[in-house]
C-alpha cells in the first residue's frame, strides 16, 4: 500500500511540474489541495507529499497557515537562469563541436528535423504551447551540447532549460507571431553544422537573450556584469 501511495506521489509530483512549467498553474496561484485533487485525481496525501518535494525543488513555496503557492516569477530570477545558460552552454557548445564527431552531427540534424516538422500551437493570449513541439524543442536544444563530454555539464544545462520553460512562455505570449523561432533554429545549426564555433555560441546567447527581450525589455552582454553585482551585492 505505501509504495502505491509514493508511486502516486512521484506522478502527480511530475503532473504538477508539469503545469507548473507551463503556466496552467500560473506564478503565484494558490495551490488547493481540493481543487488539484479534483484536477489530477488522486487523494490529499499523495498531494501534501507532491507539494512537498516541489517545495524542496523551489518550484512550489510553503507559508505557514496559508498553504502552498507556486513559486513566483520576476526579472531578477530569470536575469539568472539567463546568465547561467549563456555562461555553461557557450562552454558546453564550444566543447562538444571541438568533440563531436558524425554521430553528434546527425543527431543534431535528425532533432532538428523533428522539431520543424511539428507545429509549435497557438501561443497568442490565452494560448498554449504543444507538448510535443516543447519535448522536441528541448531535444533539439539539449543535441547541440550532447558531445561535451561531461555529464554534470549536461544535466545542469538541463536543469536550465527546464527552469526556464515558463518564462519562454510568458515571453512567446508576448512575441507571437513576430519572432521567427524556425530562421534562429536554423541558424544555430547551420552554424553549429559549419565548426564555426564563435559565431554559433554568439547565436545561441541571442536566441536566449530574445526571450528576456519581450518580458523585460534589454538582455544586452553588458547587462550581465549589473547581473553579477546584483547577485554579489
Amino acid at each position: 500500500m505505501r509504495r502505491t501511495v509514493l508511486s502516486r506521489g512521484i506522478s502527480v509530483t511530475e503532473d504538477i511540474k508539469t503545469d507548473i512549467l507551463f503556466a496552467v498553474h500560473p506564478p503565484g496561484e494558490k495551490l488547493s489541495v481540493r481543487a488539484l485533487s479534483e484536477r489530477y485525481g488522486c487523494g490529499a496525501s499523495p498531494l501534501r507529499e507532491a507539494l512537498n518535494q516541489l517545495a524542496n525543488e523551489g518550484w512550489v513555496v510553503r507559508i505557514d497557515k496559508r498553504g502552498f503557492f507556486v513559486a513566483s516569477s520576476s526579472e531578477l530570477e530569470f536575469r539568472d537562469i539567463l546568465f547561467n545558460r549563456c555562461f555553461m552552454e557557450a562552454e558546453a557548445l564550444k566543447r562538444a563541436m571541438s568533440l563531436g564527431g558524425a554521430t553528434w552531427e546527425e543527431g543534431i540534424v535528425v532533432a532538428h528535423f523533428r522539431l520543424t516538422n511539428l507545429n509549435r500551437g497557438q501561443v497568442g493570449e490565452g494560448g498554449v504551447i504543444d507538448q510535443k513541439w516543447e519535448a522536441a524543442h528541448k531535444r533539439f536544444h539539449m543535441s547541440l551540447i550532447a558531445a561535451c563530454g561531461s555529464e554534470i555539464l549536461l544535466s545542469n544545462c538541463e536543469k536550465l532549460y527546464d527552469l526556464n520553460i515558463r518564462y519562454r512562455f510568458l515571453s512567446g505570449r508576448l512575441s507571437y507571431p513576430q519572432r521567427r523561432l524556425v530562421d534562429e533554429h536554423n541558424r544555430i545549426r547551420d552554424l553549429v553544422l559549419a565548426r564555426k564555433t564563435d559565431e554559433a555560441i554568439a547565436a545561441l546567447q541571442s536566441h536566449y537573450r530574445e526571450t528576456g527581450r519581450f518580458l523585460f525589455g534589454n538582455t544586452r552582454e553588458e547587462g550581465e556584469s549589473t547581473h553579477e553585482k546584483t547577485l554579489a551585492g
